[in-house]
């Protein structure tokens, strides 16, 4: 699923869900590379799939999101009075897919970032900071439900 969510002084002003996400990705590895959706799902996060996977995969996926997000902000302008935003923040599995963030940017003529709970936060010792910044943008929704006991 891709949600646009744009906010206006800390507000949603704005919201739309569509069905699209990283699942479309993992189901495309595990058709073209004969895997089970479990292997799928773990090639795509820690590699070791066949030298055509960027160009033939992963490429046109990248391609993909980019259309949808920028179809999703022309939904944004076309419904309200607001005819740009100041940043597009990318979360969730697919936000750190390598250039999708430069790829966005390029698209739409805005700034972009990758979302990151955690960037203001300490990382206890034993914590592997590494894999906690991969795993970061999939993890926004954990980070907010577990903060709302301290607010």
């Amino acid at each position: 699923m891709t949600t646009l969510s744009v906010l206006a002084e800390g507000k949603t002003v704005y919201t739309r869900e569509q069905i699209f996400g990283g699942k479309q990705l993992t189901e495309e590895i595990q058709r073209r590379y004969g895997l089970s959706l479990e292997e799928a799902g773990l090639a795509k996060k820690q590699g070791g799939l066949p030298d055509d996977y960027d160009s033939e995969v992963l490429t046109p996926f990248r391609e993909a999101v980019v259309q949808q997000v920028a179809r999703a902000l022309q939904f944004f302008f076309g419904a309200s009075q607001y005819n740009a935003v100041d940043y597009v923040v990318l979360a969730g599995g697919t936000a750190s897919i390598q250039g999708l963030t430069e790829m966005v940017e390029e698209k739409t003529g805005t700034p972009t970032l990758v979302a990151n709970p955690f960037a203001d936060m300490a990382v206890g010792s034993r914590v592997n900071a590494s894999s906690l910044s991969n795993d970061a943008p999939s993890l926004m929704i954990a980070c907010g439900l577990a903060m709302r006991s301290f607010d």
